[in-house]
């Protein structure tokens, strides 16, 4: 790898595997390890920039990961809303059938009292003509009793 036998920028793979077997005990000299160093520096420059890529590559990543989850996020809080809508509707419906319910039951229990008061009175009555009719029929029974004695 003399400078006099390799003057020319090889990439770095091919350099180390075609090497020439008898320039190996020969010293090196500044060109040698100067070209060796760009060699070396234009290696760093590619993986610098395959990183720069891989980096670029994550950052668009998370850019679609973070409007991923806002789309989520979105989505899940409209879900929440439809089913807390959902719950509202359903508590006004109870409400309303529950009221509805109620003013029935008061229909009907009203209609119940009014019956157990109409049936007093008529009680009432029977009794106090069933009462009139036993004084009655007493009266006559000891008016009869004391005629014939």
């Amino acid at each position: 790898m003399n400078a006099a036998n390799n003057l020319a920028l090889a990439p770095r793979g091919a350099t180390v595997v075609n090497h020439e077997n008898h320039a190996m005990n020969e010293p090196a000299t500044k060109q040698d390890l100067h070209n060796q160093g760009i060699l070396i520096g234009s290696e760093f420059v590619k993986v610098d920039s395959r990183f720069e890529k891989v980096e670029g590559q994550f950052v668009n990543l998370r850019t679609d990961m973070d409007a991923g989850f806002t789309n989520l996020r979105t989505d899940m809080n409209a879900k929440f809303d439809k089913v807390e809508g959902q719950f509202v509707n359903l508590r006004t419906d109870m409400d309303s059938q529950y009221i509805k319910l109620r003013a029935e039951m008061s229909e009907q229990f009203s209609k119940v009292f009014t019956m157990f008061g109409t049936m007093q009175v008529e009680q009432n009555k029977t009794l106090f003509k069933l009462g009139a009719f036993l004084i009655t029929t007493m009266i006559a029974i000891l008016g009869l009793d004391r005629w014939w004695l």
